[in-house]
């Protein structure tokens, strides 16, 4: 049920794409980066473990549809596809871009009544630690994203 739900709020580039996916270009059908397979190990295992749902915050979702989307993670062997977007924010700026993402899930909660009874996590490679507190892990490395030693436990601690 809706009240046990489990978010993650997930960005793409430096957490799902790192170094090694942007040296192999962009030659599918979307022409978007392919995600880093050892990346897309670790997000299964977290979606598996916990019955997580996703909501992509990534700016992806700016240059593609949902369905188109959940086709990009489904060709990425992702365990399930995004069910969601966050909205955008009119604050929204080059010049804060932590706050502006930040902002964007905040209202995404807002919009939904049953925000109290779900366990939310944001994953990205800004850190919005400032705005969203424990429920944000940070993934500060672009070479090795949600990959990177301890992060998966930080995600798994927010959500289970």
């Amino acid at each position: 049920s809706l009240c046990d739900m489990k978010i993650i709020f997930l960005d793409i580039d430096g957490v799902l794409c790192t170094s090694s996916s942007y040296g192999k270009g962009v030659n599918n059908k979307w022409g978007t980066y392919m995600f880093d397979p050892k990346a897309v190990i670790v997000l299964n295992h977290i979606l598996q473990e916990t019955g997580a749902e996703i909501i992509l915050s990534s700016d992806w979702r700016s240059h593609h549809t949902l369905q188109e989307m959940r086709d990009i993670f489904a060709h990425n062997f992702v365990f399930k596809g995004p069910i969601g977007f966050t909205p955008h924010s009119k604050k929204y700026s080059g010049i804060d871009l932590e706050g502006g993402r930040s902002e964007e899930i905040k209202m995404w909660l807002e919009l939904h009544a049953w925000k109290d009874d779900i366990k939310w996590v944001a994953i990205d490679d800004l850190n919005m630690e400032p705005w969203l507190g424990r429920n944000f892990v940070h993934c500060p490395n672009g070479n090795e994203g949600i990959k990177k030693t301890g992060i998966k436990d930080k995600i798994l601690n927010v959500l289970l």
